[in-house]
C-alpha cells in the first residue's frame, strides 16, 4: 500500500512543476495553458520537451510596439 505522506508530497510538487512549465512556456511564445495541461498529465517528459524545443517566433500583436498613453506612435520602424 502506498505511503500517504509520499503522495501528500508528490501531488503539490507535480502541480508546482506544471504551473512553472506553463509560466516558462509564455517566455518561449507558447500557450501557457496548453503546456500546463501537458505537463500536468505527462509530467517531467513535457517539461523536458518545453526546454529542449526551440522557442516560437513572435507573430501578430506580439510584434507591434506598445505605445504608452500620451505618447504619439512613430511612423518609422
Amino acid at each position: 500500500m502506498p505511503d500517504p505522506s509520499a503522495s501528500a508530497l508528490l501531488v503539490p510538487l507535480w502541480l508546482t512543476v506544471a504551473i512553472l512549465a506553463g509560466g516558462y512556456a509564455r517566455t518561449r511564445n507558447r500557450s501557457a495553458w496548453s503546456w500546463f495541461v501537458l505537463t500536468f498529465f505527462l509530467g517531467p517528459i513535457a517539461a523536458y520537451l518545453l526546454v529542449v524545443w526551440p522557442p516560437r517566433e513572435p507573430t501578430g500583436r506580439a510584434l507591434e510596439r506598445v505605445v504608452p498613453p500620451g505618447e504619439q506612435p512613430s511612423t518609422s520602424a
